[in-house]
């Protein structure tokens, strides 16, 4: 039997968009055998995902201990390929640690770090702006050419519907109703929603709205007045739950370019996606609407963590009503 090890350590966001190219490999090549790695933290959205056999977690922060481990993991299976879908130095040699018979990954302008290519025996280049789901249906077409694009889809189960169910009804959200979801993240990033954003997404939403916090958001205070879901730590699934309920009525997702968005629009709810310093035809989910400045400043897209501007995240500084909307170009089924 054909194995293939699939390297994505990280980002939550970018870990999601490759998983389209997962079901394309498994619905061509249903016979191959999947083993997925990743970061413990993001396991939990992998483990399930049809096609997949099993998920190998990576303790980002377990310093040799860990790739000690994760070496011997891998090396207790035996692997036809190992195909690095991320493009850095750590997850190129995860790929190579594996001792796969092929290791491949992206060409130099696709990587995050272009040197790490040299850790492989075969890039892949194609035309078009770097993107991680495309990147990702590249390498699968580059084993299996008639795998098609697919769109990521995360499935939650009856009992984590019932439960985050349970979780809107008790911070007063009747979800048999179309509702609105704004993901709230961190303002010292520059890609979240400004606070006038959140504000503006609230009071404009056409039923009832939401606010959704992760564990990264502990410090930050939501909007005063409107109902809010706080998720903690080692609750990534509840955000595929409620992406699943949002779907289900017809509701909708306003949120940056950030990891629960992009959860949540897999899952299957309808979603814009705000973009200032991040550029859509390099990171936008797949058949959602990216929504950017009418006039973008001339920094933007910077792509940085943090904001160098004198004035501040002048590029997420307009209201969503004025927001363009951009086709990100990126091919979906």
């Amino acid at each position: 039997m054909t194995s293939v090890l699939l390297v994505r350590l990280s980002a939550m966001g970018d870990v999601v968009q490759s998983l389209g190219a997962v079901a394309a490999l498994h619905r061509v090549r249903p016979e191959w055998r999947l083993v997925f790695v990743t970061q413990a933290a993001f396991a939990p959205l992998v483990r399930g995902v049809p096609g997949i056999a099993d998920v190998v977690e990576f303790d980002r922060a377990g310093g040799l201990r860990a790739i000690v481990a994760l070496r011997r993991a891998l090396r207790a299976r035996t692997f036809d390929f190992a195909i690095d879908l991320q493009g850095n130095w750590k997850s190129a040699f995860v790929a190579r640690l594996a001792g796969a018979r092929r290791c491949l990954g992206m060409a130099a302008r696709w990587r995050q770090e272009p040197a790490s290519r040299w850790l492989l025996g075969q890039t892949i280049d194609a035309a078009g702006s770097p993107h991680p789901a495309r990147a990702a249906g590249e390498l699968v077409r580059s084993i299996a050419p008639d795998a098609p694009f697919l769109r990521p889809r995360l499935a939650a189960t009856a009992a984590e519907i019932a439960a985050e169910r349970d979780a809107l009804r008790a911070a007063g959200i009747a979800c048999e109703r179309p509702f609105t979801v704004v993901v709230v993240s961190d303002p010292a990033d520059p890609r979240a929603l400004r606070p006038a954003m959140v504000a503006e997404a609230c009071a404009t939403a056409p039923g009832a709205a939401v606010q959704v916090l992760g564990p990264a958001e502990r410090h930050v205070v939501p909007h005063v007045g409107v109902p809010f879901l706080r998720h903690g730590a080692g609750e990534v699934r509840r955000l595929v739950a409620l992406g699943a309920l949002v779907g289900a009525v017809g509701g909708e997702v306003i949120g940056p370019d950030q990891g629960a968005t992009h959860v949540l629009a897999a899952a299957g709810a309808k979603s814009r996606v705000v973009f200032g310093s991040q550029d859509p035809a390099r990171t936008a989910p797949a058949g959602v609407t990216a929504l950017m400045h009418p006039e973008p400043p001339a920094c933007s897209p910077c792509r940085l963590r943090r904001c160098t501007h004198a004035r501040g995240v002048v590029c997420m500084a307009f209201p969503l009503a004025a927001a363009r909307a951009v086709d990100v170009g990126v091919p979906h089924d």
